[in-house]
């Protein structure tokens, strides 16, 4: 098996990792032992453009669910992301302030953005998509997207 759910819809090739958390605005978390690990997923990279800058929260600083941990800026936009769990930032990718296009040719991998010392994984855990619904919602969006197109 694959470790991607994916699927070509229209020219866009839509690519979900499997086993990871996933929140409504396209954030990643991988809860890997005792830390866990935040990025963009591939739909948020693709759809944004090409990453120019990344602005994150410094290490050590404590953050609850649904707070700012930084900022993506592209060509097109600037993407606010929100942390999927509460907890205190362990490390940032320091790869990213001299390569940010990481995060497009890797969001899974080498792109991703902090760790976490999480302060309440279980129940976090509880307020995020599966991958399979991340998928479907996706799916559901570019599906609406391209009935939009074709109205016009």
């Amino acid at each position: 098996m694959s470790e991607y759910k994916q699927t070509i819809f229209d020219k866009f090739e839509l690519r979900v990792r499997r086993g990871y958390y996933y929140t409504r605005d396209g954030i990643w978390t991988n809860a890997e032992r005792a830390e866990v690990r935040v990025g963009v997923t591939d739909y948020v990279q693709r759809t944004g453009g090409d990453v120019a800058f990344v602005e994150l929260a410094k290490q050590g600083t404590e953050v609850k669910r649904q707070a700012d941990i930084g900022i993506l800026e592209t060509a097109k936009t600037t993407i606010s992301l929100l942390s999927p769990v509460s907890g205190i930032v362990e490390r940032v990718n320091p790869a990213l302030s001299e390569r940010p296009e990481l995060v497009n040719s890797d969001p899974y991998g080498e792109g991703w953005l902090i760790i976490l010392a999480p302060d309440r994984l279980e129940d976090d855990l509880k307020t995020l998509m599966s991958d399979e619904d991340y998928f479907r919602l996706m799916l559901k969006k570019l599906e609406n997207e391209h009935k939009k197109l074709e109205s016009r």
